[in-house]
């Protein structure tokens, strides 16, 4: 009676339409069983003769799919704090682990986190908010929703194939060995994450802060706000196929080129309005969540005319209640977030370190927000030192809101480069010329985005520097003092 009950539920018209919206809501909500409704279809495809093997396989693993998709795009839309189930414990915890792992490992996270329920939705929404490619990201989690969805429809196939007793003997099997690996899976895992995770941790320098400090106060952040705002301004990523690590700080976000060791780029929210004048604290140490071999220490600084210069500035991220603010500055004292400039640049605190300031002050009309991108130029000729390339020019983009003709909201942006080339020598026992000039350049933001290979998005359309053209006619213009800025 049973058997007979599911071989006609097998072959109704809506049977695969159920399957798919089961694995589509699995995806957001994990007590719904996506897993076991595959395999279940899968025993099902053999005993019942329908539906067909092949499209169990397809259907499910276009729902996966799609579901992870989604999820991706919540992450990219609201962030990781927007509600309040977001805020709890356990899924902060989750969002941490996720972000400590995702941009080292991209494709074996993804693929482990697809068969365990609550890692998946973490990996998705994380991978989203932290900016990561869509374009790459999207390609790994086709594979993985492919490969769970022929894993989970061939354990109820193998099921039905095996165990005599017609579908429901099938289904209720199937059901609960694909349950049952499901625990496995999620438990060896976890002993896998627990053995590994000593070897894991970097022993710091001896400063005031320990590596687990440093950790707790970076993962309970999220980083760079897109929609700081009024228009959304997506974290910018290399338009190349560099790899980078994403690592988000207190109101900040850094990139990294583990290749070169430097940030391919930097991005930081400032609330001028809040903005707070505390004392200088901090020492600059490794970020404890990323090996040391990807960051450039104080070897390429000791006995040389080569400053760590910030590329977020210590003060940018101090707004807000001073404890916050506190911990803000003290996370810019991060090798992720330094880079090698000529001393005489770097602490005469002249023009290129007051550009936030300036343009503070111009957006003080439109609520003293201001989101600035800042990363030196990594190119392949740049001088070798000391196991590291010294970069030889900077690129700075900031950004504020304000209305168009309409008065509708609208973005503004203006682009700068600095040139330390003359700085930079590239000879075998010294990085640095005796100290002479350096020159700063408003330029076109396109130009920026080409000359770094950066996608920037929106910033290229809000470009203050009118009547010039990345690809033609472009037009540098020299900078000698705050006057010369186009605004």
């Amino acid at each position: 009676m049973i058997d007979d009950l599911l071989a006609q539920a097998a072959h109704s018209a809506w049977a695969l339409p159920a399957m798919f919206a089961l694995v589509l809501g699995d995806a957001f909500l994990v007590v719904i069983p996506g897993e076991a409704a595959v395999s279940a279809f899968g025993a099902l495809a053999v005993t019942a003769g329908s539906p067909p093997l092949a499209s169990v396989i397809g259907l499910a693993a276009l729902a996966a799919f799609t579901g992870d998709a989604c999820c991706f795009l919540v992450g990219r839309t609201v962030g990781l704090t927007r509600w309040r189930w977001m805020r709890t414990t356990r899924v902060q915890a989750a969002f941490a682990w996720a972000r400590a792992r995702l941009h080292r490992r991209t494709a074996v996270v993804v693929f482990t986190a697809r068969f365990i329920p609550f890692a998946r939705l973490a990996v998705n929404l994380v991978a989203g908010a932290s900016g990561v490619r869509p374009g790459r990201y999207l390609g790994i989690v086709a594979i993985a929703a492919t490969a769970w969805a022929v894993y989970q429809a061939i354990v109820g196939a193998a099921v039905g194939l095996i165990l005599p007793g017609g579908p429901l003997v099938a289904v209720v099997v199937s059901v609960t060995v694909a349950v049952g690996l499901g625990l496995a899976i999620d438990a060896i895992v976890a002993r896998i994450a627990a053995r590994r995770s000593p070897s894991m941790t970097v022993e710091p320098p001896a400063v005031s802060r320990t590596a687990r400090e440093d950790e707790r106060m970076m993962d309970d952040q999220t980083g760079y706000d897109p929609r700081f705002l009024e228009r959304e301004v997506p974290l910018p990523l290399p338009s190349d196929e560099r790899e980078t690590q994403v690592l988000t700080y207190p109101r900040f976000t850094v990139a990294l080129d583990t290749a070169r060791r430097f940030a391919a780029v930097t991005a930081v929210n400032i609330d001028g309005e809040s903005l707070l004048d505390l004392p200088r604290a901090g020492e600059w140490d490794f970020d404890p969540r990323i090996p040391t071999t990807v960051q450039a220490g104080n070897d390429v600084y000791r006995n040389n005319d080569l400053d760590r210069g910030h590329l977020v500035r210590r003060r940018d991220p101090g707004w807000g209640e001073p404890a916050e603010a506190r911990a803000a500055m003290e996370a810019t004292f991060f090798y992720t977030n330094a880079a090698p400039q000529a001393a005489g640049f770097n602490q005469s605190k002249e023009l290129w370190l007051g550009l936030e300031d300036h343009v503070l002050a111009y957006a003080e009309a439109n609520d003293h927000r201001v989101s600035v991108f800042t990363a030196p130029v990594l190119e392949d000729d740049d001088p070798p030192y000391r196991g590291i390339r010294v970069p030889r020019r900077f690129w700075k983009v900031a950004a504020w809101s304000t209305t168009d003709a309409a008065g509708a909201p609208a973005l503004a942006s203006a682009g700068f480069v600095l040139d330390q080339s003359d700085l930079v020598e590239a000879a075998t026992s010294r990085a640095v010329a005796p100290l002479g000039g350096f020159r700063t350049f408003q330029v076109p933001v396109a130009d920026i985005a080409d000359l770094a290979a950066v996608d920037l998005g929106p910033l290229t359309d809000g470009d203050t520097l009118v009547g010039t053209s990345a690809r033609g006619g472009s037009v540098w213009v020299p900078l000698a003092a705050r006057d010369d800025i186009t605004l």
